[in-house]
């Protein structure tokens, strides 16, 4: 009976192992040999990735330009010679504005040339308007160039009595703008030439003549 016992002991441990090992046949550890299953069906998601910024240490400057009035008042010395001497006086100007074209206005007052036998032996009055043509208008040095007309008006010259005269003018200039952030201001340098026109009897006889210039100018 013993002996029964045992064999059938023996029997089902083998029986167990043999299942066992038969379990284990179907783990496997890794990729399947196949691919695996498609997904379910359904919509598909797109994951898309964002773009790196790159943030700089400091914000970026943008170029600083400077300031221009469209209205400027300038005042400054001025002198005035026909070749027989020199007269000084006093000039104001206004200027119109803030491209590349611009208008100027200018009066000046100008005492008798030093020899005082001169065309303008008494005192002269000159009045002109003008065309402007600044040519940097962006930095702090503008050269520019004026092309107008004008009236000049002299007390009393070497043939007696004074008179009018029509005029045609040239001036060339160049000014330099401080670059202030809310004002326009100027120094300024020019010298215009004069051709006299259509005058008055005592006038007839008046020549060229030029005038220098030095001023400040402010905008608002």
């Amino acid at each position: 009976m013993k002996r029964v016992l045992l064999a059938l002991s023996v029997l089902l441990v083998s029986s167990a192992s043999a299942v066992a090992q038969a379990d284990s046949a179907f783990v496997q550890v890794g990729r399947f040999a196949d691919p695996p299953p498609p997904p379910p069906p359904g919509p598909t998601v797109v994951v898309v990735e964002e773009p790196r910024y790159q943030v700089p240490d400091r914000p970026l400057e943008l170029p600083r330009e400077d300031y221009r009035s469209p209205f400027r008042l300038h005042v400054g010395p001025s002198g005035v010679t026909t070749g027989r001497g020199f007269g000084l006086g006093l000039g104001l100007a206004a200027d119109f504005g803030l491209g590349t074209v611009g208008a100027r206005l200018t009066s000046a007052w100008f005492r008798p040339e030093s020899t005082g036998t001169g065309p303008i032996a008494g005192g002269m009055g000159h009045y002109t308007a003008e065309m402007v043509l600044d040519l940097h208008k962006g930095g702090p040095w503008h050269p520019v160039i004026g092309l107008g007309f004008g009236l000049t008006h002299i007390t009393s010259s070497a043939a007696g009595e004074g008179g009018f005269a029509g005029i045609g003018i040239a001036r060339i200039g160049f000014e330099y703008s401080l670059g202030l952030d809310d004002a326009d201001v100027r120094f300024g340098f020019g010298l215009t030439g004069a051709l006299p026109g259509p005058s008055d009897r005592e006038l007839a006889n008046l020549p060229p003549y030029a005038v220098a210039s030095a001023s400040l100018g402010i905008g608002f």
